[in-house]
This record gives structure tokens, C-alpha cells and sequence, in this order.
């Protein structure tokens, strides 16, 4: 870990308390990278310490980005769109992290989208998106637009949809209710049942099947809830994993194919970056179906 020199000026009782009173920094985080003996050790009058960089700019955006380009498609005054490509995170868990869409968007100068909720590192993003999935993101600009949008988001958002791509030909249309429990290391995978247990969260999502070509299908989703991998693990559920989706039973493949599409509230972004999708489907005449569809929907 990359570390930079800090010199004491004056005499403190320990490196932890020095570092509290000219840092403001909170017990955990120091833990969570100084040993108890380092954070124990008194601070002698003009010392040197080298202190991990991670640290001294915890909260901080790395203005370095290693990732595909992350394209714009909205820039306002309270909230900027976002296209997020496959393959990337949506926000960093520290400093050191340079595959996100925050540190694209820093790289870039667009510091004005950064400011809102600046002590947490998801900064005034109003959702997230799965490391493999793309589309649409938004992210307030604004701490009125954050608050306003965040405190109520299910209702205020009154659509979410999503674009799929499926082995098979999907004939589970329709509203569909689950219920979902953490599984795994860290909850890293859901547990979905048809039945409410103890501590589960119910999951709704609606699915129409827009095409059916070459053995795969391409649905459209709307999701009425939010849930950590709802989709793909709800797909599963009814016996259509998501193609690319190996944690949930998909077949291996390029990319795991689920791309954010639409997301309406009293405005309405679209994001038509679905690229990868023409590899099945004729991805301009399944927009104008998916369009024709929101008649119904």
C-alpha cells in the first residue's frame, strides 16, 4: 500500500490520538489500518510517520479512472444521467479503487456531480447497478434533488425498466412475487422462495417477452421493487437465468446480459447503449416493440 511522510510538529500522547485531533477520524477507521501497538505508540516532537495514502484520503474520488468510457446522457441542474458501461462498479469503497463510474466522472472534471453526500463514498447516487449490468444511473447534483428523490424513491420513481436476454423461449409473462433471504459469503447471493420466511423481503417485478430468435429470448422488466439482484436471481427463480449470469445458473458468455433502460418519474431518461444486445436481436426494432409495450404496461 502506497504510503506518503507526515510530520508531527509538536509531541502527542499516541499516533491514535494525534491523528483523531488533527484528522477527526473515527476509531474504526483507524483500525482499519494501523495496528493496536502503531496506534498505541507516543508521538515524539518533530517525528516522521509514513501513513497510508488510502487513509489520508479516505473519502476522497481518485481522480485516476481504468475503465471503458462512461458516456453522459443527461447533464442538469439537479442531477446528471449516466450511462454505466458492463464491468465496472458504480461507486468506490476507498480511495484506492479506479473502476467506478465516480472515478470516471472525477477524471473527467465533473466535480459538480460529486459534491452531494460527500461523506460516503456513494456520494448522492440514487441507486446502484451491478458490477455486470449497464445502463441507465442517476446521481443528484443537488442536496435538495438527493433528499427529495431518496426519501421516497419507490413512489416517486414510478418506473423501472430493464432489458434482458434469456435462454429459451420464456413463457413466464406476467407479475410475479418472491420473497428473498442473503445467502453466501457477505450475503454476496439471494435466496429466492415462493413462500414469506422469517426475515425474507418481498420482491415484485413484471416481465414481457419482447422477442424470441436463435434459441434466446429478450424480455422487457419492470421492477417495482429494488432489491440486491432481484432480477437476475427472480429469473432464475422461474427457470430463466439471465445469459451470462454463471451465479445464478446462466449459461457463460460475454457479458451478463441485463442493461437498464428506462427510468421514469415526473421526467423520463432512456439509455439506448445496449450495444452487445444486437449480437441476438435487432435492437432498434426491440426498442419500438419495448416503446409500444409501455402502452400496457
Amino acid at each position: 500500500m502506497k504510503k506518503i511522510e507526515f510530520q508531527f510538529f509538536k509531541a502527542e500522547g499516541s499516533l491514535k490520538e494525534a491523528l483523531q485531533h488533527l484528522l477527526g477520524c473515527s476509531g474504526q477507521l483507524l483500525k482499519k489500518y494501523f495496528s493496536s501497538k502503531d496506534l498505541s505508540k507516543p508521538i515524539r516532537e518533530k517525528e516522521i510517520v509514513h501513513l497510508p495514502l488510502e487513509f489520508v484520503n479516505h473519502l476522497l474520488i481518485n481522480p485516476e479512472y481504468e475503465g471503458p468510457q462512461v458516456k453522459i446522457l443527461i447533464d442538469t441542474l439537479d442531477y446528471i444521467a449516466i450511462h454505466k458501461p458492463s464491468g465496472i462498479h458504480s461507486h468506490p469503497l476507498s480511495y484506492g479503487d479506479k473502476n467506478t463510474v465516480l472515478n470516471s466522472l472525477q477524471a473527467s472534471n465533473q466535480f459538480s456531480s460529486l459534491n452531494v453526500n460527500n461523506q460516503n463514498y456513494d456520494r448522492g447516487l440514487l441507486f446502484r447497478l451491478d458490477l455486470e449490468t449497464s445502463g441507465v444511473l442517476i446521481l443528484a447534483k443537488t442536496e435538495s434533488f438527493y433528499q427529495k428523490m431518496r426519501h421516497d424513491f419507490e413512489k416517486v420513481m414510478k418506473k423501472k425498466l430493464y432489458l434482458a436476454i434469456v435462454e429459451g423461449d420464456f413463457n413466464q409473462e406476467g407479475e410475479w412475487t418472491h420473497f428473498f433471504r442473503p445467502s453466501g459469503p457477505k450475503g454476496s447471493k439471494q435466496k429466492v422462495s415462493f413462500e414469506r420466511e422469517s426475515s425474507s423481503h418481498q420482491g415484485d417485478l413484471k416481465v414481457k417477452k419482447i422477442s424470441f430468435s436463435g434459441g434466446k429470448s429478450l424480455l422487457l422488466v419492470e421492477l417495482k421493487t429494488g432489491l440486491r439482484h432481484q432480477i437476475r436471481s427472480q429469473l432464475a427463480c422461474l427457470g430463466y437465468p439471465i445469459l451470462g449470469d454463471e451465479l445464478y445458473g446462466g449459461s457463460k458468455a460475454e457479458r451478463l446480459f441485463l442493461h437498464a433502460w428506462r427510468y421514469e418519474w415526473d421526467q423520463i431518461i432512456e439509455d439506448e447503449q445496449a450495444d452487445l444486445f444486437d449480437s441476438f436481436f435487432d435492437l432498434n426494432s426491440a426498442l419500438q416493440v419495448c416503446h409500444d409495450m409501455l402502452r400496457v404496461l
